[in-house]
């Protein structure tokens, strides 16, 4: 597949996907979405890739929706494909992320399997802010921050630095931004350097303690409750 909005790129048995429309600082909108599925997709079935990392070009890892997306796009937008992806793949999945990291970013950094952030990241789960869901987060970020705090950070929309979030648990790794790149591939080198076979299965026992198919349904609800409400306006 021919890609527009994302590069990839493989290297050491690593392959990196980089969201590419910095002038937007990385927006994300429905043909990005398709287009990051599709790259895992491909990734997948890549015998010869044994652990992905997920960046951003530019000044930002991304800002979160693009919001010039036409309002009829919004229900295949949410539709979780992407998500679903990023979170039942058997491959490892390193966010590197910097700069902006809100909304929708940051609920496909934090289903990623390990998070490396530079020193001048600010994230936040912004959806509420602008009248939408943080649909991705909901069984995620309970179970690596606690209930509460996962309440605090979903409800209030507060942005927090990368060092905030590694003291919550959320960020495993604070570096300058010019050693980002360089931190993740060597967490990915490390992964991948080891059986083929014991990672896909440690990685399938560790992700089924948070399958819930509950919030499913909440985020399913809640984004018809949503949109019909955008119809009228």
């Amino acid at each position: 597949m021919a890609y527009e909005k994302i590069l990839l790129e493989k290297k050491d048995q690593i392959g990196i996907i980089t969201m590419n429309q910095p002038d937007k600082l990385n927006a994300i909108g429905l043909d990005m979405k398709r287009e990051l599925y599709e790259a895992l997709c491909e990734f997948e079935t890549d015998d010869d890739i044994m652990v992905i990392v997920l960046t951003g070009a530019g000044r930002a890892f991304s800002s979160g929706h693009d919001n010039d997306d036409p309002l009829e796009c919004m229900f295949e937008f949410v539709s979780l494909q992407e998500e679903e992806k990023l979170f039942h793949l058997d491959k490892p999945i390193i966010a590197a992320v910097h700069g902006y990291t809100l909304g929708d970013a940051m609920q496909q950094a934090i289903l990623c399997d390990m998070i490396v952030a530079s020193d001048d990241t600010v994230l936040g789960f912004i959806g509420p802010l602008i009248g939408g869901l943080c649909y991705g987060s909901f069984t995620v970020l309970p179970a690596i921050v606690g209930r509460n705090r996962a309440n605090e950070l979903l409800l209030t929309c507060e942005r927090f630095s990368a060092e905030d979030g590694y003291r919550m648990g959320l960020v495993n790794k604070v570096v300058p931004r010019d050693q980002l790149m360089e931190a993740a591939m060597d967490m990915a080198r490390k992964i991948a350097a080891l059986p083929r076979e014991s990672i896909k299965y440690t990685k399938r026992a560790l992700r089924s303690t948070l399958a819930d198919d509950s919030h499913i349904k909440a985020v399913d609800e809640g984004w018809k409750s949503i949109l019909a409400g955008m119809d009228k306006k």
